[in-house]
């Protein structure tokens, strides 16, 4: 709801994707987004099985959009760390903007959590590796700002991968040129798990809203519920 939800028509087809790709295999749809849709491709050249990540057409002419999907491809770059997804190049193409990931073979945090309950000793196994990517992240000066459990992925050895920091914060990023990357100054993030200042002041967010968020995630993942509602504080 924070960003320009896509509709339908703004998908581009396979057709039109196998056309701006020439050097790539299409091979099925993975998901799709507020602003793009994921592919799963090969590179032939690396006999590689990749992500394809694609701004469709219609946001890719809307101002501010292709440079907020620009800077995820840069601090995405940046951040090699084995519990974050990592980025193999991005650009343009046939008039869409894109991202070549690692393809992760697994599922996503929501999906699991769809299937059972997780135990506390399976939550503890997942949180630290989280942690650790947050951690890294955060001493590279980037913030996630939108934790939670559909950007957690699970692959099929069971390590876990954060995905998508498309709304990072540069910290020390400009406050002009943050709100430039925003839909018309909209808060960035997904409401349940946002933390108080993230809603009320976004330009002041520091890496514990990211810590915040992932207490949500936590918290979900313990108890099955969202921690809605006011709590009477702690002694």
């Amino acid at each position: 709801a924070d960003t320009l939800p896509l509709a339908a028509a703004d998908w581009p087809s396979r057709e039109e994707i196998v056309e701006a790709f020439p050097d790539l295999e299409i091979q099925d749809l993975i998901g799709h987004g507020g602003m793009s849709v994921v592919y799963r491709a090969r590179q032939p050249r690396l006999d590689r099985v990749i992500a394809l990540k694609i701004l469709p057409k219609s946001l890719a002419a809307t101002p501010g959009f292709s440079e907020r999907f620009t800077r995820e491809g840069r601090v995405l770059a940046r951040l090699s760390h084995p519990n974050i997804v990592t980025v193999h190049d991005f650009g343009t193409s046939g008039g869409f903007g894109f991202l070549i990931m690692e393809y992760v073979d697994g599922v996503n945090l929501r999906q699991a959590m769809r299937v059972g309950r997780f135990t506390p000793e399976q939550a503890l196994n997942i949180i630290p590796a989280i942690c650790d990517a947050l951690q890294f992240a955060h001493a590279q000066g980037v913030l996630h700002r939108d934790i939670k459990p559909e950007n957690i992925l699970l692959d099929s050895k069971g390590r876990i991968k954060i995905a998508d920091f498309g709304i990072a914060k540069i910290i020390n990023e400009k406050a002009g040129e943050e709100m430039l990357l925003t839909q018309s100054g909209a808060k960035l993030g997904t409401a349940p798990y946002m933390a108080p200042e993230q809603v009320e002041q976004p330009s002041s967010v520091d890496h514990r809203a990211d810590i915040y968020s992932l207490g949500v995630v936590f918290y979900e993942m313990l108890t099955g519920e969202l921690p809605l509602g006011r709590f009477a504080a702690p002694s």
